[in-house]
Parts: C-alpha cells; sequence; structure tokens
C-alpha cells in the first residue's frame, strides 16, 4: 500500500553563495563566533561551522610557524571537488 499523503515536509537544501562565504570570511576577520554568523545569514549554526571546517588550511608565515586561516574560495573549490557543484 503506498500512501500518498505525506506528513513530513520536503527538504530544500541551498548550497552557500560565494558571497555568503565572503561575509563568513569578514566576520570571522572581526572575530564574530560562528553562531552569530549563522543568525546574521538565516542559516544553521551547523552549516557555518561545516563551512568554516571546509575552507580552513595551515599557512606558513616566512618565520616558518604555522597559523589556521579560513578561505572562501577553498571552501568554494572543496565543494567543487566532491561533486557537489
Amino acid at each position: 500500500m503506498v500512501n500518498s499523503k505525506f506528513t513530513t515536509p520536503r527538504r530544500t537544501f541551498k548550497h552557500l553563495s560565494p558571497f555568503e562565504r565572503g561575509q563568513i570570511k569578514s566576520l570571522l576577520v572581526e572575530g564574530r563566533s560562528p553562531r552569530y554568523i549563522a543568525r546574521l545569514l538565516g542559516r544553521a549554526p551547523s552549516t557555518i561551522i561545516r563551512e568554516i571546517k571546509r575552507g580552513t588550511v595551515s599557512q606558513l608565515r616566512s618565520n616558518l610557524t604555522t597559523y589556521q586561516a579560513y578561505f572562501s574560495e577553498t571552501g568554494q573549490a572543496r565543494l567543487r571537488q566532491a561533486g557537489h557543484l
């Protein structure tokens, strides 16, 4: 028997735009939290946290110490590489 009356709404997923990724970068530079950024962009905090993890890479300073930095282009490239775009 097939139920034709579904009670759960269909999920609609939408990728972050390059503009939103740029906003994430600038807000992180300002020292804003992922929750604040999520509220400002109207997204779930987990979406922002995953994007930050996806776009964060290790960088090397001239004195050979490393640091972590978020790059919106890296997040976009990794998403494209994974076949999601």
